[in-house]
């Protein structure tokens, strides 16, 4: 640059791209100040561009995005706050008719991603209400035609997540289902890359098995939980794995209050766990947890779960290889054991 600005090497003109590998150092670092110095470097290649006239020394999308990358690294208490104002300072320059740069999905990503401490340290509840705004403006963008706006299964999954945490928000399930629902509609509209995984569902089964509440509320997070797990059953690229056991056996022993009731949905629930080989430590601890010690012994035998039929057990660490799904198994045969499966 200096080369360049003294007219001692006209070939030396800095160029965007120039750019990148010292913002992507600057972000790996891991240094205290990496953010602050590599929105130093954005503001020196603005400078570049509007006082020296060097249209080509513009930052893009790509270099604020850099930036966003390295406020996340940092664990920064300000980060959120610091990357939200980036954000919508290129979104406002982008209304204002900048070419150079303006949010795409990547930013939204990040945007959301700086949320997480809020909602998983700190127990904001506002957390999830601010991700869910930030995706419908993404949605809203995709729709009226920016197809670099196009969302993905990653950033619906993170927003569905946050309202599975955030228990302290009223009718938290419902909003966590309502994501979801979203979430299958844009991929129903031609969104591949938003498909709907077992994370998804898995996700708002955790909502609904953590709700506080009247024995109606209770109720009415339950069904909503077995509706979610009956269709995550039926779809063709999802599976109920061993996490998806654990939180409905949670939800059965929370959200049932009669002890027949639970031992009978507990004894089905249990009988298909163990034919797809999902029967981990947590799904068997919730399970011992829902129901009766009679109920129980009957189901186990009275042994422990180390001592549990190997098949029972098969697949619960290879769902994490596979994608959450155990390809050796009859779709057909599953589904015909999981219509069997009632509140």
């Amino acid at each position: 640059t200096k080369l360049y600005l003294s007219s001692s090497n006209d070939l030396a003109q800095p160029h965007t791209s120039c750019f990148y590998p010292i913002l992507k150092s600057w972000a790996v670092s891991g240094k205290m100040e990496a953010p602050i110095m590599a929105e130093h470097l954005i503001m020196w290649m603005q400078h570049l561009q509007m006082k020296e006239g060097i249209e080509t020394a513009a930052p893009d999308t790509v270099c604020f995005n850099i930036v966003l990358s390295s406020w996340l690294k940092s664990k920064d208490i300000t980060a959120e706050k610091r990357i939200r104002q980036v954000f919508e300072y290129m979104d406002k320059c982008a209304r204002m008719g900048c070419s150079e740069f303006k949010p795409d999905a990547s930013t939204y990503n990040i945007v959301i991603s700086s949320i997480a401490p809020a909602v998983k340290k700190y127990y904001d509840m506002g957390g999830a209400r601010r991700a869910d705004r930030i995706l419908a403006r993404l949605e809203k963008g995709y729709l009226a035609g920016d197809e670099l706006l196009r969302p993905d299964t990653i950033i619906y999954n993170q927003v569905i997540d946050y309202w599975a945490k955030t228990q302290s928000f009223r009718g938290h399930y419902l909003r966590a289902r309502e994501v979801l629902d979203r979430q299958i509609t844009m991929h129903e509209s031609g969104v591949r890359k938003c498909r709907p995984d077992t994370t998804s569902y898995t996700s708002v089964i955790a909502a609904c098995a953590s709700t506080y509440g009247s024995k109606m509320e209770k109720r009415r997070s339950f069904d909503l939980a077995h509706a979610t797990f009956m269709e995550a059953c039926k779809e063709k690229y999802t599976h109920p794995n061993e996490i998806t056991y654990g939180l409905m056996f949670k939800a059965v022993g929370r959200l049932l209050p009669n002890e027949q009731e639970r031992d009978r949905y507990a004894k089905t629930l249990f009988g298909l766990c163990c034919d797809d080989g999902y029967l981990g430590e947590m799904a068997y601890n919730r399970m011992r947890e829902a129901v009766t010690k009679k109920t129980l012994v009957e189901l186990t035998g009275g042994k422990s779960h180390g001592n549990f039929p190997a098949e029972w057990k098969l697949n619960v660490k290879t769902h994490f290889r596979k994608g959450f799904q155990n390809k050796d198994l009859s779709k057909s045969k599953e589904n015909s054991k999981k219509n069997e499966l009632r509140p």
